[in-house]
């Protein structure tokens, strides 16, 4: 397998997963596997509910459409892994720091509300990227299949990020849309520093 260029160059986060949580993750990997499935059914859903809510954004219809369906793709590979390994996706749990990013979103304005959401959505595929990076850098050898699987996600989540930005770009003037991204990425890594102390994608 080819070496992965540092993923961090390309991303816009502001905290670093720290190391222990990548030993962690690594020491329970198949916790992390299955909560990782979960995490690829709720991004096919959070992609759909976009749907729901903007069926008239032709555009986002076409995107969104498309990441459901690479997200299915994405989860079938990895419950295909978990069985693999003798284990199943975990049931559906709350993610407290999903849950942070979603009680910041500014709801009482629909304009503003649909760029939220945008925003929030490439910070969860943004921190995806760097946590499978995290991870992938701290597997040895012998979960090779582990490590095929996430050295293939993570160009996959840097993309996806890359488009629910581009997304939001298209609502927000860069002179208001930046200050707010940076907000964005100030909550995000707040959240993020509180955690890594649990062997899941976004513990």
């Amino acid at each position: 397998m080819p070496a992965q260029p540092d993923v961090r160059n390309d991303l816009p986060l502001k905290h670093w997963t720290p190391t222990s949580w990548a030993q962690l993750a690594a020491q329970n990997l198949d916790l992390f596997l299955a909560d990782h499935a979960i995490c690829e059914q709720q991004a096919a859903l959070f992609g759909l509910s976009l749907i729901g809510h903007y069926p008239g954004d032709d555009e986002l219809v076409d995107k969104m459409s498309a990441l459901a369906a690479e997200e299915v793709s994405h989860l079938r590979r990895v419950t295909l892994l978990l069985r693999k390994r003798g284990h199943r996706p975990s049931k559906k749990r709350s993610n407290p720091w999903v849950q942070g990013l979603r009680r910041q979103i500014e709801s009482h304005r629909e304009a503003l509300l649909k760029v939220d959401r945008l925003l929030v959505g490439a910070l969860i595929e943004a921190r995806s990227c760097e946590r499978f990076s995290c991870l992938m850098q701290t597997l040895g050898e012998e979960e090779a299949d582990v490590r095929s699987l996430l050295f293939d996600l993570g160009p996959a989540e840097k993309r996806h990020w890359q488009m629910f930005f581009q997304l939001a770009q298209r609502h927000l003037p860069p002179p208001e849309l930046e200050p707010r991204w940076q907000r964005w990425l100030e909550i995000e890594a707040e959240l993020s520093a509180a955690g890594g102390i649990e062997p899941t994608v976004h513990g």
